[in-house]
C-alpha cells in the first residue's frame, strides 16, 4: 500500500471516531447567580455575638441535619456589629458580609436578606445589631440568603 494510500486511511479513520465520539455530547448548561458556599463551618465574631471580636474562638453556627449549607444561631445577641468567619484565626479570611456596610438586624427582623463573600475581608462590611435579645439567625449558603428572628429579651 501506498504511504498516501495509509496516510488518507489513517486520516478517515481519525474523522470517523471523532465524529463517533460527538453525537453522545450534551448541550452547554450555564450556572447562572453564585453558586453554593462550600464549607463545613460558619462563625460569628463582633461586639454583638457571645465571644466578642476573638477571631480565635468566635461563636460556631450549627448545620443543619437536612442541608449541611444551611447554617443556624440561636441564642444572645447584644447591640454592634458582627460579620462571619468561616474558618477562625485569621483576619484575612474568607467573610461572608453584607452587601452594604451597616444592615439592620433589630426587633422587625433584617434590613437586606442577601450577603457577599468577601475573600479578604475587605470591605469590611458588618451587620448591626440594634436591639440586643435572644435571636435565631439562619444562613443559607447555597442560594446566598440570611434571615434574623427576634426571639426574645
Amino acid at each position: 500500500m501506498k504511504p498516501i494510500y495509509k496516510f488518507l486511511s489513517m486520516a478517515m479513520l481519525f474523522v470517523a471516531v471523532t465524529l463517533a465520539s460527538c453525537e453522545g455530547e450534551k448541550d452547554l448548561v450555564v450556572i447562572e447567580g453564585n453558586l453554593p458556599i462550600k464549607t463545613e463551618t460558619l462563625y460569628m465574631v463582633g461586639d454583638a455575638t457571645p465571644a466578642g471580636w476573638n477571631i480565635d474562638a468566635p461563636t460556631a453556627f450549627t448545620p443543619s441535619q437536612e442541608d449541611p449549607l444551611v447554617f443556624s444561631y440561636e441564642g444572645p445577641l447584644n447591640t454592634g456589629e458582627l460579620k462571619c468567619p468561616l474558618k477562625t484565626g485569621n483576619w484575612a479570611g474568607v467573610f461572608v458580609m453584607p452587601v452594604n456596610n451597616g444592615c439592620k438586624i433589630s426587633k422587625s427582623g433584617i434590613d437586606d436578606t442577601t450577603f457577599s463573600l468577601m475573600p479578604t475581608g475587605n470591605p469590611d462590611n458588618k451587620w448591626k445589631v440594634e436591639d440586643a435579645g435572644t435571636y435565631k439567625l439562619v444562613f443559607d449558603l447555597r442560594n446566598w440568603t440570611v434571615s434574623a428572628t427576634y426571639i426574645s429579651e
